[in-house]
């Protein structure tokens, strides 16, 4: 999860400044204008949220069936090559 904060930064620049490219200069503090940016980037922000309210949930609990249970599938993730690349191209989308 390293970097997601400044990845989705990323993510909210290129967002506004193509909207604000297809959009008239004087347009550029329109509230219309501004909404349509904002639900954009919305799935994308409230997706990482869940992630790392998620993570945030499973690592910082110390019941010992779910930390087996979290090291066996960290572990299944880990050893599945096509699974772990897809969970990184689509944290380094967002």
């Amino acid at each position: 999860l390293a970097g997601q904060g400044v990845n989705l930064g990323f993510g909210d620049v290129a967002e506004l400044a193509g909207i604000l490219v297809a959009e008239a200069p004087v347009r550029c503090g329109d509230p219309d204008v501004l909404r349509r940016y904002e639900r954009a980037r919305r799935e994308p922000v409230y997706l990482m949220q869940g992630v790392c309210h998620g993570l945030q949930k499973l690592f910082n609990n110390h019941d010992p069936i779910l930390k087996t249970m979290r090291n066996f599938g960290l572990g299944l993730t880990n050893q599945a090559g096509w699974l772990k690349r897809q969970l990184i191209r689509q944290a380094e989308k967002h």
